[in-house]
């Protein structure tokens, strides 16, 4: 098999079109693929034979590289002249509208992407510059989002992570199909409501799990039908863990044991050091207002491990009345955030649902964020979290 033949194999083409020539020139280190437009001209919108109106100039595509060395697919596109719709540029066999590149690179590059995680680096491997990569990932997101189908999705996650400083996205996730649906900047109602929107079938949501911000709340409630609002654990341990260190901070001033104790408060006690472990045992032994609001907090896990909402909300009354008769203001506010909240924290109970997908999300998120070290534009910060995390369907080859 002779060049022309290999070549014409390997790119795929169809009768349509041939190999006029393969040149290697060594002193750029790079092969050109030369090839002609010869069979009978098609409509690209009805795929009716049709007459030729012209040619375009000289265009070139990069492909994959031939024992190392560049290569490049050269053509000049024909133009159709369809009596129904008019002048159309044929499509080509090797690669996708507007890309300048084939199938394969295109390919291949994706899948360098997905392993390296870093424009940069993949920039750098294939020999590509970080524009070309970063376009190639930019029209991926694009033929994903076209492709993708969202049908009835059950359970819904919403959480906001921070863009740059002071600057915030929110997040909205497949809970079931465990992917990012959409990425909106900002955290407030109208950033919500914009990431709920690109639901078809809104109405039929069973719940949205999301931390116990009133602008999420507000969009949900009034865009997402007869969906429940549920608060996971997640958010109310972390907002008990806030709660137990500010007592600790009020409390140190008086207190010095408490100095450099905050971590032993925030871990779990089977989480703890063996230095930790020490130091807490101490700590709890002494009547400190903190190891009482820990006991609180610590507590509460049990409101979970109910067998029905019922139950969980005989429970939370007890626990409720109980940080009412104590002298602690900071777990007392907590209470009363969570009394606020009661009707999610219940229908927590009642879906045995956790946010915690949201949660791996956000680490995910900040793992892209560290080896890109950051993002300057808000565009690119969404396309990489949907390139990765979306479960998006990327090949350039493959139809919907």
């Amino acid at each position: 098999m002779g060049n022309v033949e290999l070549f014409s194999s390997l790119l795929g083409l169809t009768d349509s079109w041939e190999v006029t020539s393969v040149d290697f020139k060594p002193e750029l280190s790079r092969v050109e693929i030369r090839l002609s437009h010869v069979g009978v001209l098609t409509c690209s919108a009805c795929g009716e034979a049709c007459a030729m109106y012209d040619q375009s100039d000289e265009r070139w595509w990069r492909h994959l590289n031939t024992m190392e060395h560049s290569t490049f697919v050269i053509a000049r596109i024909p133009r159709s002249n369809c009596p129904t719709h008019g002048i159309k540029q044929v499509d080509v066999p090797w690669a996708g509208p507007k890309s300048r590149f084939t199938f394969g690179m295109e390919e291949w590059a994706i899948e360098v992407l997905q392993l390296t995680k870093s424009q940069a680096r993949t920039a750098r491997l294939l020999r590509l510059s970080a524009g070309q990569v970063h376009d190639i990932m930019h029209r991926a997101v694009k033929r994903g989002l076209e492709r993708r189908k969202l049908d009835v999705i059950p359970h819904l996650g919403i959480d906001e992570k921070s863009f740059q400083r002071r600057d915030f996205a929110t997040i909205l996730c497949d809970l079931t199909g465990k992917r990012v649906l959409e990425v909106e900047r900002g955290h407030k109602e109208e950033s919500a409501r914009k990431a709920f929107a690109v639901l078809p079938y809104r109405g039929m949501v069973k719940t949205v799990c999301m931390d116990m911000s009133e602008a999420y709340k507000k969009a949900a409630s009034s865009g997402m039908g007869v969906a429940e609002i549920v608060h996971d654990r997640f958010h109310v341990a972390a907002l008990l863990s806030q709660a137990v260190d500010e007592t600790r901070r009020a409390e140190v001033k008086k207190r010095p044991e408490l100095k450099e104790s905050r971590y032993v408060w925030l871990k779990n006690p089977e989480n703890l050091t063996d230095k930790q472990k020490t130091s807490f045992d101490l700590l709890v032994s002494a009547e400190l207002k903190t190891a009482e609001a820990y006991a609180f907090k610590q507590v509460f896990k049990s409101f979970f491990e109910q067998e029905s909402p019922a139950e969980a909300m005989e429970f939370f009354i007890d626990w409720y009345d109980e940080v009412q008769k104590r002298n602690l203001p900071r777990m007392k506010k907590c209470a009363h955030t969570l009394l606020t909240n009661i009707n999610g924290l219940l229908a927590a109970v009642k879906w045995r649902l956790t946010n915690a997908y949201a949660e791996s999300i956000n680490a995910s998120i900040q793992e892209l964020k560290t080896v890109a070290r950051g993002f300057r534009q808000f565009e690119s910060f969404r396309i990489a979290i949907l390139f990765f995390l979306g479960r998006l369907e990327l090949n350039p080859r493959k139809t919907p």
